[in-house]
């Protein structure tokens, strides 16, 4: 759904369990969306406010998946969230108005409630394994970003994969030196130095907001809502805009990317849809000093 005012471009939409879906764009609707790359799973809270009692019963009852597309007309549009429902809350916000709050997470599907049972030849690779753990499971899923990086060298032995799938995807990233994260119902294994294939760049003129504010390992900024904006994409931010942070004595601080590049480790999607609050706030590691290389190692954890 379109805001002439300005230029957003959204909607939301409740999955009713039966194949089909309801669209509630044309109510006000408020969400926030928080990702990660460590292992928790992406959580978004959506209220639609004043549903019909007929539409909000059958959410309520049925409703099993949460999507919300965001964005302004043109390319920067697109799908941030699509997560299965785990708790509807009913909500009296004053004397007339009413809101239904969905709290939803991604990957959930996946992560908790599914089962492994295959064996494995001789000589597999970590990528067949990888394969294994998303395909051959009761509740399969997509891949998304799988590391070139991942050891070429089989096992040396057969093994058996008997429980849950998630287990497996960390003791392979953390044995390949990689972080294993969901995004979008998608599995995603990436090491800390491989390279994005679009660098998004934020300036006053493309969406930043205020100043960006240096952290321990890089920054953290808030950009207007973005969906290109996702977990390991790279952004570039000049360092004349970057506010630096006063340092402790003891403490330790990396420099600002001289090249302004910094990969994003964390981000949260802030809207309504009838209201001010439409961003994305980010936080985001350096690519420079050999940081990505120091990660990789386990020397430094950003996640």
């Amino acid at each position: 759904m379109p805001d002439k005012l300005f230029g957003r471009r959204y909607r939301v939409l409740v999955s009713a369990g039966n194949g089909t879906a309801l669209d509630v764009s044309q109510l006000r609707c408020t969400f926030i969306i928080e990702k990660t790359m460590d292992m928790q799973l992406n959580y978004s809270e959506v209220a639609i406010y004043n549903l019909a009692p007929k539409t909000e019963t059958t959410i309520i009852r049925q409703g099993n998946r949460c999507i919300v597309e965001a964005g302004y007309e043109g390319e920067q549009y697109g799908v941030i969230f699509n997560g299965s429902v785990y708790q509807p809350i009913r909500e009296k916000e004053d004397g007339v108005t009413y809101k239904l709050r969905l709290r939803s997470l991604d990957g959930d599907g996946f992560m908790n409630v599914n089962f492994i049972s295959a064996s494995l030849r001789g000589n597999v690779t970590p990528r067949e394994v990888v394969d294994q753990c998303v395909s051959k499971v009761s509740t399969p899923a997509e891949l998304g970003s799988i590391s070139s990086g991942l050891s070429s060298k089989g096992l040396a032995r057969g093994r058996v994969l008997f429980g849950q799938p998630k287990e497996y995807l960390r003791q392979l990233a953390k044995s390949e030196k990689a972080q294993f994260y969901m995004d979008d119902g998608k599995v995603n294994i990436i090491k800390a130095a491989d390279t994005s294939k679009e660098t998004i760049s934020l300036t006053p003129t493309s969406g930043l907001i205020g100043a960006p504010t240096q952290t321990e390992n890089g920054v953290q900024a808030v950009s207007l809502l973005n969906p290109r904006i996702k977990i390991n994409s790279l952004v570039h931010i000049d360092s004349r805009y970057v506010q630096a942070s006063q340092v402790q004595v003891d403490q330790l601080q990396s420099p600002l990317d001289v090249n302004g590049l910094y990969r994003v480790i964390s981000l949260t999607h802030r809207g309504d849809t009838r209201g001010n609050d439409w961003y994305t706030e980010i936080n985001a590691v350096s690519q420079v000093a050999g940081i990505p290389a120091l990660m990789q190692d386990g020397n430094i954890n950003p996640w």
